[in-house]
C-alpha cells in the first residue's frame, strides 16, 4: 500500500512537471462533520454565504483554501443531486431544472 510520504512526493513531482498555474485539488465525500479538517473552511457558517461548487473549488486552487461543503453550504441544485445529498426529482430527470433555481 502506498504511504502518505509517498503521495505528497507524487504530488510535488507532478506540480514540478506540470508548472501549475494553481494548486491541485484533492476532492473527499465526507460522511459527517466529524470528518471535516481542522481549519476547513464552512462556508454557509465562517462566511455567511452559500457558495456554488465552482467557487468553491475556485478558492481553494487559486488562494490554497481547504473547504468542507454540506447541504446548507451549497448554492446551486445540480450538485447537491450529483452528489446525492438530495433525492431526484422526477422533473429534473425529464430535462426540467429552471424551476430548481435558487432565488
Amino acid at each position: 500500500m502506498t504511504s502518505l510520504t509517498e503521495f505528497n512526493k507524487y504530488g510535488t513531482d507532478l506540480e514540478q512537471m506540470l508548472r501549475l498555474k494553481t494548486y491541485p485539488l484533492a476532492i473527499k465525500l465526507l460522511k459527517s462533520e466529524s470528518e471535516v479538517p481542522e481549519g476547513a473552511i464552512r462556508p454557509k457558517r465562517d462566511l455567511g454565504e452559500h457558495l456554488a461548487v465552482c467557487q468553491a473549488f475556485s478558492l481553494a486552487r487559486r488562494q490554497g483554501m481547504t473547504l468542507a461543503m454540506f447541504l446548507e453550504d451549497h448554492w446551486c441544485f445540480e450538485p447537491i443531486i450529483s452528489y446525492g445529498l438530495v433525492e431526484t426529482p422526477e422533473d429534473y430527470l425529464n430535462g426540467f431544472t429552471n424551476s430548481f433555481f435558487i432565488a
